[in-house]
């Protein structure tokens, strides 16, 4: 019996992109098409440099109009995979999620209007007391490494023992020059603006938390941690906090169900107070105005 031929380009494809992550990528973003009405592969942005780059994936709700505010809200996401390199984060204990953890995270019509990130007032209002899935943690990821556990040899693809940094590193560009961009380009209008970013990292491989007690290590596999990590913004003279999300693919379902979560506490927060809020941003508004024509 003679053996179906095997067309050897097709073979040849397909070893090469097993080594790339874009089937995990289109894994991800098939899992976010039943759950966000807008999904974004290779989403393009200009960086500090004006150097034009891109991350993985962007998933968008619908925005939320609460009388004269609207809420917005985007998953941002990088997908990463190793075969040779586990994964390490060393943690410290986090007692309590502060407004200031997330600051680089969101945006709000009053920040756009003048210019500057510092100008918290309105998401401290909303967010102050927040019970987001931030608040659960115990503890956070301060800092991490890429430890060299299976052969390179026989991986399926070349790696990169930075590839850790590098998608912090992408998703911290991302969020800051998106913000930036929103800070130079918008003008307020009604209904005001108040938008959150979620950074996660989506890994394939093996992924371990780091407990350090004097002399102590405790190692253990883990599927979801937060990293804590900060960045600075053109548009303010202080760091912006950034809660980042690293999560395993198998725990990925979960893991946007928490961050949903989280999109209808919001809502839920800017509806009780959306008087206060508004009142507030009509104050701020003035002000700013009476600054501008001053």
């Amino acid at each position: 019996m003679t053996m179906p031929s095997v067309d050897p380009t097709l073979k040849r494809l397909r070893d090469e992109i097993a080594k790339t992550g874009k089937p995990l990528e289109i894994r991800i973003s098939s899992l976010l098409d039943n759950k966000w009405p807008d999904v974004i592969n290779q989403d393009t942005y200009y960086d500090k440099s004006r150097v034009l780059r891109e991350i993985d994936i962007r998933a968008s709700i619908a925005p939320i109009d609460i009388g004269n505010l609207e809420l917005e809200a985007n998953l941002i996401i990088e997908c990463k995979k190793s075969e040779a390199f586990s994964w390490v984060f060393f943690t410290r204990p986090y007692r309590r999620f502060e407004v200031d953890d997330i600051a680089g995270q969101y945006l709000d019509e009053v920040q756009m209007a003048a210019k500057n990130t510092g100008r918290t007032e309105i998401m401290f209002e909303l967010l102050k007391d927040a019970r987001l899935h931030y608040s659960d943690q115990k503890r956070v990821g301060v800092t991490y490494e890429a430890f060299q556990t299976g052969d390179p040899h026989k991986s399926q693809f070349k790696e990169d023992k930075g590839a850790t940094f590098e998608a912090v590193s992408q998703l911290r560009s991302y969020v800051e020059c998106s913000n930036d961009e929103d800070i130079r380009i918008r003008v307020p209008v009604l209904p005001y603006t108040i938008q959150m970013s979620f950074p996660c990292i989506v890994f394939r491989g093996s992924m371990y938390e780091a407990v350090v007690e004097g002399n102590d290590l405790g190692l253990e596999k883990t599927n979801h941690l937060v990293l804590k990590a900060t960045f600075s913004s053109a548009y303010s003279i202080y760091e912006k906090g950034l809660l980042v999300d690293i999560v395993s693919e198998e725990y990925f379902n979960d893991y946007q169900e928490l961050i949903r979560k989280d999109i209808s506490y919001l809502e839920k927060r800017v509806r009780k107070k959306s008087d206060i809020i508004s009142s507030r941003i009509t104050e701020m508004m003035s002000l700013l105005e009476s600054i501008h024509k001053g």
